[in-house]
């Protein structure tokens, strides 16, 4: 049994959208308590979960249990990542209605599509771009389209605000070796809602990107991701498999399948924890919320069989395990037997073990014994 510390158990808690009421009351305690406040910051700035954790603590009047200048700094981060994803959401409108009108088939996906599903408010999930996939005919298309509002492929400098065109050409070779379009980019600026002075280099570089003038004015970078698979290889009548219409932010809109929002989710949370190092326990509130809100949406048979044509079946079992565990969400059990890797038989490459300690950053080493005889 790992003991998690009171900071541990409040990114837990405040990384995940519907708490208990005996969870509420846990969280509650824990900010009462006394809590190494820099370190909890840093963890929620890297999890990009600062809203979210906003959210509980006005939710339950706990504002004024902490220390002002936390308050002030926890406003003043999800005040300028809330003013950076309404200017996503604006241009999302922009970008649908002209793939629409360019009849080109899409559907949203990751940040874009979870913020809009699980989420009471779209605000409270920070995310790095708008992700949309395409089918790989409509690249060249989607591209000049791109172009024609603005966007180009280059690089955004957080430190001046400038923005460098690079020139991007796709050719039938880039489309099978990468699962999207380089980045495009167009930046726009609006009011900031927090003076220039109170905005750290390290927020506009890494969490919020953007560049906050003397003026009064902040530059917001809206990256968007044109995607043309999930990844190499794929099969594309799993990639679409459930892709359907909602009702998003007034207007309709192509979604990805809750099905699909999950286990790609879980998939992605686990692969970047342990291939690339980046820690996301923002995604593990996200397969939270998918598990609470769209139960009664999820298809675990089509989850099952992409489990196994894909060999991620370590990476669902181990996130679905701890999100059933740590989360309000239920998992069947027949369905996390099956995807349990299995001693007797050749070790799965994928298969790393927990995701929490890794997500923690906890450096764990299990005590065993031997039997007794």
């Amino acid at each position: 049994m790992v003991q998690l510390t009171p900071e541990e158990t409040l990114l837990l808690l405040s990384c995940r959208v519907t708490l208990t009421k005996a969870e509420d009351a846990h969280f509650a305690a824990v900010v009462n308590s006394s809590l190494d406040w820099p370190f909890v910051l840093w963890r929620a700035e890297t999890y990009q979960t600062v809203p979210l954790m906003a959210f509980h603590l006005q939710r339950m009047k706990l504002l004024n249990a902490i220390p002002s200048f936390i308050a002030e700094y926890i406003h003043n981060w999800s005040s300028l990542s809330q003013a950076r994803s309404r200017e996503q959401f604006r241009e999302l409108g922009r970008l649908v209605n002209a793939l629409k009108k360019i009849e080109v088939d899409y559907f949203l996906l990751k940040g874009v599509a979870l913020a809009n599903t699980v989420y009471p408010d779209p605000l409270l999930r920070p995310m790095q771009d708008i992700d949309i996939m395409i089918q790989p005919r409509d690249a060249w298309r989607v591209q000049r389209e791109a172009y024609r509002l603005g966007y180009k492929h280059g690089v955004f400098n957080p430190r001046d605000g400038r923005f460098t065109p690079l020139f991007r050409k796709i050719t039938w070779r880039s489309l099978r070796e990468k699962h999207a379009l380089h980045s495009l980019t167009k930046t726009t600026r609006v009011p900031s809602p927090v003076p220039a002075k109170l905005i750290p280099l390290a927020w506009q570089k890494r969490q919020i990107k953007s560049y906050s003038s003397d003026d009064g004015a902040v530059a917001i970078p809206i990256f968007v991701d044109f995607h043309v698979n999930l990844f190499p290889e794929m099969s594309l009548s799993d990639v679409w498999r459930g892709a359907g219409e909602r009702t998003l932010l007034g207007q309709s809109v192509k979604v990805q399948s809750p099905t699909g929002m999950l286990w790609f989710s879980a998939a992605r949370l686990y692969q970047e924890a342990f291939q690339h190092g980046t820690l996301k326990l923002q995604m593990f509130g996200d397969v939270d919320g998918l598990l609470t809100t769209c139960k009664e949406k999820l298809n675990w048979a089509e989850l099952l069989a992409i489990a196994k044509k894909y060999h991620i079946a370590p990476s669902l079992y181990y996130v679905l395990s701890q999100a059933q565990r740590l989360g309000s969400g239920s998992v069947p059990d027949a369905v996390l037997t099956l995807l349990k890797p299995d001693q007797q038989r050749q070790p799965d490459q994928g298969d790393w073990g927990d995701v929490v300690p890794k997500l923690l950053s906890r450096p764990i080493v299990n005590e065993f014994e031997y039997a007794k005889t």
